[in-house]
């Protein structure tokens, strides 16, 4: 099924502030507990994970054990600090050059090169900045020209509001998201994604790898419960390899309903965890012996 969503009406005139009728509190730097839903449009990135409440990515670490939620969080790869440096420039452009600082294209094997990139290092430090390749600005300006030629991008950006920190809570534990671009108060949720495939067979494997139904789910929830309204979900998926192509997607109905139950039961696991007294708690995988059976692909005798 194609979806086309007619967003003049819902970006005409200037979009409302989310949820300003409902939501007792707007506090845009706090450290105390969350009582109720609240919105809080000023948080920073860094502010918003140090919160103690319970993120997708914590559902997905609950998912493996509460062990893995309890471990620190690894540090960003070179792709998560990639996907980070597109979001700014098409969410945030007038924060992009205050982010980021462009290499020259030089040649790291020579004396010169290291040199060179030595003092754009320093100067990216001294300035606050993040050092991008020559190759990664590149594909960063080529990826934003397609977005650029898209029939239907442009409309989904017009009017909007980004990174806004919604907190929640339920089943009696504290719960955050934090949606790439909100548009009309939350009746739309835009999520941006980078990939090397963006072709529909490969998003609906991403889907299922990463759990981004997972993400829908949660974050559908969050807005609900801030806003009141029913939003709709929308990936825009923007290939980082040439030649960069854009595409969007929404789940179906089954995918959103497999996407909450997993949400669900990820929440009641830590819930059920955290009720369980101390002495008799175990975070790791099961104690048990579990019987385990290859995935079917493996069974090559079997069923042939």
């Amino acid at each position: 099924m194609t979806y086309h969503f007619n967003l003049t009406g819902a970006l005409g005139g200037r979009t409302q502030a989310i949820c300003k009728d409902v939501l007792p509190i707007m506090v845009p730097h706090f450290t105390g507990e969350i009582m109720g839903t609240i919105k809080v449009d000023e948080l920073t990135n860094e502010e918003y994970h140090a919160r103690p409440e319970i993120s997708k990515s914590s559902l997905d670490a609950i998912h493996k054990s509460i062990a893995h939620f309890e471990t620190p969080f690894r540090k960003a790869t070179a792709k998560m600090e990639f996907g980070t440096a597109f979001h700014t420039l098409m969410l945030e452009p007038e924060k992009f050059d205050g982010q980021y600082l462009k290499c020259t294209n030089l040649d790291g094997r020579t004396t010169e090169g290291k040199k060179l990139k030595a003092e754009l290092d320093l100067e990216a430090k001294e300035q606050g900045k993040k050092l991008l390749k020559f190759s990664e600005y590149e594909d960063l300006m080529r990826m934003k020209e397609q977005t650029e030629k898209h029939p239907r991008f442009k409309s989904y950006f017009e009017s909007g509001e980004p990174e806004t920190s919604i907190f929640w809570e339920m089943q009696g534990v504290g719960c955050k998201c934090r949606p790439d671009w909100m548009i009309n108060g939350g009746e739309y949720i835009i999520d941006l994604k980078t990939s090397n495939d963006a072709s529909p067979d490969n998003f609906a494997k991403s889907v299922a790898n990463f759990r981004y139904h997972v993400q829908d789910a949660w974050y559908t929830k969050g807005v609900q419960m801030a806003t009141r309204k029913s939003p709709t979900f929308v990936f825009i998926v923007i290939e980082n390899v040439a030649p960069f192509s854009v595409a969007i997607y929404v789940l179906d109905g089954k995918s959103k309903d497999e996407g909450w139950m997993l949400a669900d039961k990820d929440l009641r696991k830590y819930v059920e965890y955290k009720d369980t007294l101390p002495d008799d708690r175990y975070s790791g995988y099961s104690p048990d012996a579990v019987e385990l059976s290859l995935p079917r692909w493996a069974f090559k005798e079997i069923y042939n």
